[in-house]
């Protein structure tokens, strides 16, 4: 039997949410017989989050490295009966429709936190940001608090 979902991409940024939208991801292409691509973007340079604004810090050589080991780790926890997993470095939004394009992804799957006030004013969401931009369908899963 052919689906029209074969490959579904799942961004993460090892948040709550991010993992609630792979599981998510897992059982639907569970379900319907794809495969899951998980993607990591780190942007470059690194960003710390403001209550009203992201700025820029200077990172040292250590701390950058720390920071890819990490990343590659949270990767590594979350990859298995994945088909890929994929770590880049730059613009989240523009990594993540850039992969699902070469991917050939017929499905994004990912979860939003939800900046509120004024940082959602000054900077939306990257997934409001993806389901804008994204070359498929995008399936964003909210966050469920205990």
């Amino acid at each position: 039997m052919d689906t029209f979902i074969a490959k579904i991409l799942v961004p993460t940024d090892f948040s709550e949410p991010a993992d609630e939208a792979l599981e998510y991801a897992r059982t639907l292409g569970a379900h319907v017989g794809a495969s899951l691509h998980l993607l990591h973007v780190m942007h470059e340079p690194l960003l710390a989050e403001g209550l009203v604004a992201e700025t820029t810090i200077a990172a040292s050589p250590s701390l950058h490295e720390q920071t890819l080991a990490e990343a590659r780790k949270g990767l590594a926890c979350r990859s298995a009966g994945t088909a890929s997993a994929e770590f880049t470095l730059g613009d989240t939004v523009a990594n993540i429709t850039a992969y699902a394009s070469r991917l050939g992804a017929d499905l994004i799957v990912m979860g939003t936190r939800g900046r509120t006030g004024m940082a959602h004013l000054l900077l939306g969401s990257v997934a409001e940001h993806v389901v804008r931009t994204a070359p498929c369908p995008v399936i964003t899963v909210r966050h469920h608090a205990v």
